[in-house]
Order: structure tokens, then C-alpha cells, then sequence
């Protein structure tokens, strides 16, 4: 059920009612909210029936529209008729279009722990004046395979397609940026920082729980199908990723990490020795084993005169072997630094490290391809200072070698 806490008061919303019936609305400490869910996303969201500026606010009552966006279930407000997407978490159409929903964390949680949790609190009856079998779910056999029921438009294929997890949001249009926890990466607990401030997650028996968000930041329990369909920029948070962070990388202006690295001879060097002479660029890449990496180093290899004539040094930094980071370099057609961090020492300090969870692990192996980290490229000031960083837990994005240039290049006196 879904658990909705409000100041000293708690209500569950049984899923079973959910399911048939979507959206229930009612007054939990003296807010007005709603808690909803959809079945074909099994996505979960309790937000605010206040809309409008405060001191003009108006409270809506919210209906299911029977219509669905990107498989999802589309609400209308009984006042407007105007219609609302429960993951789009704003008004599509009607006056209010393009108002924001003020989400309240979720918490999806069992019947019984909610009753050791919360003895005595008020629990939404299944006496609802409607013939329904509250006892089962419609949607059983639905949940036993990756098949949709209707057709979802730009679904992102970094995870199975109903893998069940937290999605998180903020901001708005194209500034807006959002992340997808799946229930794995939380174990048994998890803190996910954003620009915003902390995002503390839990996992429960029956889903997930959000148990702490700043202001702003829009969250809900979700299958990763649907939360991608509606922010196709999403980054996955990855298992055991260090440091806990939703964004990858070290920020502009922060320092520089000095650690360890070894050349393709063997010998040791401080990466702090390279930062004295100049504007450094550097990038992470997984392997020569890896065809995306491969062509990531080939098109730095043919930019590396203008990233010279610019005033900088490119620097690659590989898991691999020192042998065969040497292999690698001279596969890719340049002439560049390449060092070989082993033990993961530079990627952890630069937050580029994450666990590769078993299922990828697997995937790798029946290809014979060895399991590998993420990515990040940046530049890097003569005094060890971060002045542009590209950074991204999918190892297929990579930064434009001319964007990069152009940030070395503006670093000049």
C-alpha cells in the first residue's frame, strides 16, 4: 500500500484499490492530496491538491480520465476537465496547462509493516460502493513479463524494460534533469545526492519507499520503461556506485584529485605532476575491448594538433594493463599519455567508479568481454583546478572533442 504521512498524521492507500480505481482523494494533517497509481507502470506518486500561488491556491479533486500518455495514466481536475499526467507531474491541457504538481515523498510498503508501523492508523476501505474483487489484481499476468499493453514512444534501453525502481526529478523543460534508482542500486538503503540536496531511499516488500526529498525535488516509484519515456535524458543510478551521487564526476571548480597512476613502462607518477604544465584533458575509457572507447580515443587521436595549437595535453586513464593500455594507444592511431590506473584509485577520486552489478557482468561474459567502469572527460587548469567536466554513467556518451578544445582554448590568458 501506499503510505502517505503528513505532520503527525498517517493514512495507507491499499494498491489493491489502486488497481482498480487509480486516484484517491482526501485530506491527510489538514493537506489536501492525492495518491495514485497506475498499474501498466506500476508507478506510485502522492502530491498536493493545491495548485495556484500561495494565498490564491486552488484545491482540485482529481478523476481518471481512462486515457493514457507514454502508457501512463492521464488524470483530469473535476473543475477544469483540464488533464494531468501522473508521471509528467504537471497539467497537460485545460487553463492550468503546464502547472507543476507539488509531489510529496512516496513510500510503497506492505500491509503489515504499515500495521506494525502505524497500529491504529486509518487505512482507505475497500467499501467503496463499487463491485470489484479487492482480493486479486487484474494485472497479474502483466507483471510476469517485459510485453506493454499499448505502444510507449523513446523508451531508453539502459535497463530491462520493467524494472522497478525510484524516479527522481527536477527543474523544468529543458533544464530539467532527472534519475532512475532501480530497486537494486538502493539495498538496503540509499542516499542519492542532487543539486538540490539529498534524496534518501529505501526498499520495502511490497516497493519502495522515498523516505526524505528537498522542496522541488519530484519523485515516485516507477518502472524504468516509463520513467525513460518521460525523461529521456535520465541517468541510472548504477549498483554500489561510490560516493552515492546521482551526478558522476567532480564539479567545475573543484580540485583536482592527486593519486597514483602508472605509465606504460611500470614506473609510478602523481597525476599532480601533470597539472603544473598546462590545461590537461583527460578521459576515462574502459578497455580496448570496448568498440565505443575505441572510437572515443580514434577521434581524439585526429583532434590532438588542435588541442596542441590550443594550449593543452590530452591524458587517458584505463582499468587495463599497462601492456595493453600501450596496445590500445597505438590501436587508436595517436601519439598521447595513457596510464593505467589498476586499482581504481583516479576513478574513485574523480566519482567515475561504480560496481558492475552480476546480470551486466554476465552479459559482458558471454560476448568473452571483460567487465569494466564509466567514463568522464574534462580539463583541468595549471593550478589543478576543474574548469570543464563531461560526465555521464552511460559509457556511450562522450564528450565532443571540440567542445573540449573550445574550453582549453578559452583557459588562455
Amino acid at each position: 500500500m501506499i503510505e502517505v504521512v503528513v505532520g503527525e498524521d498517517v493514512l495507507g492507500v491499499p494498491l489493491r484499490v489502486l488497481d482498480w480505481h487509480e486516484v484517491v482523494n482526501t485530506t491527510v494533517g489538514g493537506q489536501p492530496i492525492a495518491a495514485t497509481y497506475c498499474p501498466l507502470c506500476d508507478s506510485a506518486t502522492v502530491f498536493s491538491r493545491k495548485v495556484g500561488a500561495r494565498g490564491t491556491e486552488t484545491v482540485l479533486e482529481f478523476g481518471v480520465s481512462g486515457a493514457l500518455y507514454n502508457s501512463n495514466v492521464l488524470m483530469y481536475d473535476r473543475k477544469d476537465k483540464g488533464l494531468w499526467s501522473q508521471l509528467g507531474m504537471r497539467a497537460v491541457s485545460g487553463p492550468l496547462a503546464g502547472s507543476s504538481l507539488d509531489m510529496l515523498p512516496v513510500e510503497v510498503v506492505s500491509f503489515a509493516a504499515f500495521k506494525r508501523a502505524h497500529p491504529g492508523a486509518k487505512i482507505v476501505s475497500k467499501d467503496t460502493g463499487h463491485e470489484r474483487d479487492y482480493s486479486r489484481s487484474p494485472y497479474e499476468m502483466y507483471f510476469k513479463d517485459e510485453g506493454l499493453m499499448v505502444p510507449v514512444a523513446h523508451v531508453g534501453d539502459a535497463l530491462p524494460r520493467k524494472t522497478l525502481g525510484v524516479g527522481i526529478a527536477m527543474g523544468d523543460g529543458d533544464a530539467a534533469q532527472a534519475w532512475f534508482v532501480p530497486v537494486d542500486a538502493i539495498g538496503d538503503g540509499r542516499t542519492i545526492d542532487t543539486p538540490s540536496g539529498k534524496v534518501r531511499l529505501a526498499r520495502s516488500e511490497a516497493g519502495v519507499a522515498v523516505i526524505e526529498a528537498p522542496q522541488g525535488v519530484r519523485s515516485a516509484q516507477t518502472f524504468y520503461y516509463s520513467w525513460s519515456a518521460f525523461y529521456p535524458k535520465t541517468s541510472v543510478v548504477k549498483a554500489g556506485a561510490d560516493g552515492d551521487s546521482a551526478v558522476p564526476g567532480l564539479a567545475v571548480g573543484e580540485r583536482a584529485p592527486d593519486v597514483a597512476v602508472t605509465t606504460v613502462d611500470g614506473k609510478t607518477i602523481q597525476l599532480a605532476s601533470l597539472y603544473k604544465d598546462g590545461p590537461i584533458v583527460i578521459t576515462f575509457y574502459r578497455g580496448g575491448w570496448c568498440p565505443i572507447c575505441n572510437r572515443a580515443l580514434a577521434a581524439w587521436a585526429g583532434k590532438l594538433d588542435a588541442l596542441k595549437a590550443a594550449g593543452g595535453t590530452f591524458v587517458a586513464l584505463t582499468p587495463e594493463k599497462p601492456d595493453l593500455a600501450a596496445q590500445t594507444r597505438q590501436k587508436s592511431g595517436g601519439e598521447y599519455a595513457v596510464f593505467s590506473d589498476g586499482a581504481f584509485a583516479a576513478a574513485k577520486a574523480f566519482k567515475v567508479h561504480f560496481v558492475v552489478d552480476e546480470a551486466t557482468k554476465a552479459k559482458y561474459e558471454q560476448f568473452g568481454l571483460k567487465v569494466a567502469e564509466s567514463n568522464v572527460s574534462g580539463t583541468w587548469d595549471r593550478e589543478g583546478v576543474i574548469s570543464y567536466v563531461f560526465a555521464d554513467w552511460d559509457y556511450r556518451k562522450r564528450a565532443d572533442p571540440d567542445e573540449v578544445i573550445g574550453a582549453v582554448r578559452s583557459l588562455k590568458p
